[in-house]
């Protein structure tokens, strides 16, 4: 209910992303950023707005994180970003505590650069800030198919971990994206927690109560009423109990923790004392080149809907009937727009039309159903 009620708000003001790109790009290089760099940290915030990740865009975290900590001293607005270790398929990156964004796009891309010729790389990030959304940089795999992965560690206490009374580690999340064919790319971007933090303050922004297991009291009890989230000590790990697999949301955040943390020589977000308002954030990227284990194009393939029926009907006497009808319609609606008489379209509806029946032959919807049927409608 409260994602609705957030989806929903009374008079919106709608931005193009471009301007808002140029906005946030000035704000940054006018607090002392390089212009190119300010531009790409603009970029992934606006990225996140666009594709509905409001908590790890530009209204949230501009106060929060970014422009309070190039402000306030304790993010390096002209980082001195190196490698301090390196091996053909990994390499440790000091951040410099500038912002994460750009060691991290950088991390993403060495990864890249060395899964070409390794299969598997990883590379960590220590030293960092706020990166933003963790899918930005596993997407980034994806144009040269390749598996990303993308995690982060840090950002001060805010987790309470199962059966503890006070918050420990950060929201620590991770992001995997894999690519696909004719679909869009799988995706999937999370926290360690059952929501993120910024989810919270965006509904307190509003007004929006929120539903158990977002935030807590001290005393274990849950935080439903947003006007008492000043109350609030921090959240419980997803899954909120033990019954409910918080000894898994627990686990996962610990995992980003000794990936992102302890691997480049950090240490556990939670071990972190007396650390500035912005936390500590050090961060694991991955990329895994897929023509190393199998071909691209079959991956690609396999990891869409193309060898899958849009439907399948069961009629009686146990016939099932597969739906496929994943053919391009383009040429036809232009033939039909030409009035039915245009001779090179005809010919590429009726090419469409046969590589469709061609391409169903190859699926072998019979043992992949695993029952008897007579017909696929098309």
């Amino acid at each position: 209910m409260v994602l609705e009620k957030l989806k929903n708000i009374p008079d919106p003001t709608f931005v193009h992303a471009e301007p808002l790109t140029d906005f946030i790009t000035r704000l940054f290089s006018g607090a002392g950023m390089p212009v190119n760099e300010a531009e790409l940290c603009a970029e992934v915030l606006v990225d996140a707005d666009m594709n509905g990740i409001d908590t790890h865009g530009v209204c949230y975290n501009l106060d929060l994180h970014y422009l309070t900590g190039l402000l306030n001293g304790y993010i390096n607005p002209t980082p001195n970003i190196e490698v301090t270790h390196e091996t053909p398929g990994t390499a440790v990156i000091d951040a410099d505590k500038g912002m994460g964004m750009i060691a991290s796009v950088k991390a993403m891309q060495l990864a890249i650069k060395k899964a070409k010729n390794t299969g598997i790389a990883s590379v960590a990030v220590k030293n960092s800030s706020h990166y933003g959304a963790a899918g930005y940089y596993a997407r980034l795999a994806l144009e040269h198919d390749m598996l990303g992965f993308s995690m982060s560690s840090g950002g001060g206490r805010v987790i309470i971990p199962m059966n503890g009374r006070y918050p420990w580690m950060g929201t620590n999340p991770m992001a995997f994206a894999a690519p696909a064919e004719k679909e869009p790319a799988f995706v999937i971007d999370m926290a360690s927690s059952t929501t993120s933090y910024g989810k919270v303050s965006i509904a307190q922004a509003f007004g929006v109560d929120i539903p158990e297991r977002w935030s807590q009291y001290t005393n274990g009890k849950a935080v439903t009423d947003i006007t008492r989230r000043g109350e609030a000590i921090g959240q419980p790990p997803l899954g909120g109990t033990y019954d409910q697999g918080a000894h898994k949301g627990m686990g996962i955040g610990m995992m980003a923790d000794v990936l992102g943390g302890v691997l480049p020589g950090e240490t556990l977000s939670g071990m972190l004392l007396n650390y500035q308002k912005v936390g500590r954030f050090c961060h694991d990227f991955q990329s895994n080149r897929i023509a190393w284990i199998r071909q691209s194009e079959e991956f690609k393939d396999d990891n869409n809907d193309r060898k899958r029926p849009d439907a399948i009907v069961k009629l009686p006497n146990d016939v099932v009937v597969p739906i496929d009808s994943k053919v391009s319609l383009n040429a036809y609606y232009d033939f039909i727009n030409s009035g039915g008489t245009d001779k090179v379209l005809q010919d590429k509806v009726a090419a469409n039309i046969k590589n469709h029946i061609k391409d169903l032959s190859s699926k072998d919807y019979a043992n992949a159903i695993g029952s008897q049927y007579d017909r696929v409608l098309m």
